[in-house]
């Protein structure tokens, strides 16, 4: 809960300061990335996977719907940014990152395709943790370049 409350206060201050300030690549990119953390948040707030596993239950129908737009919000959202960060000379590292983390997904994705069902978590951890730790790379990056733009 208390990670959910600070991805969504993140990402919508992170899309407040960057509004109109790189590029508008990165600017739509930010408010995807909103959007993701929000549905995210409350989407697996509401609707958690049923105790036992997928039951077919309506929650866990719900719970589907909303990993399916996670899925796609985040592959957008790394998409933009590798594009908005890459046309700018001292931001392109930040390009680069994003698509190693869209990379790390899709090893992650590959993983929970092929990997018995008593490591099915431990493969979906790849997913969750490479865009907490993409987060965190944004977080330390802003801060630096509120400190140099002050």
């Amino acid at each position: 809960m208390f990670y959910g409350i600070c991805a969504v206060s993140f990402s919508i201050g992170f899309f407040v300061y960057v509004k109109n300030k790189i590029n508008k690549t990165v600017t739509v990119s930010s408010f995807v990335f909103c959007i993701m953390n929000t549905i995210s948040f409350f989407g697996y707030t509401f609707f958690p996977l049923s105790e036992p596993g997928y039951a077919g239950t309506f929650q866990d129908k719900m719970h589907m719907v909303v990993t399916v737009l996670v899925v796609l919000l985040t592959i957008v959202l790394l998409i933009l940014f590798f594009i908005g960060f890459f046309r700018i000379k001292e931001h392109k590292w930040l390009g680069v990152i994003s698509i190693i983390t869209l990379l790390v997904l899709m090893i992650g994705a590959m993983l929970i395709n092929i990997t018995p069902k008593k490591y099915f978590g431990a493969a979906e951890r790849i997913n969750v943790y490479s865009i907490i730790i993409y987060t965190g790379i944004l977080s330390l990056w802003i801060k630096k370049y509120i400190k140099n733009n002050l």
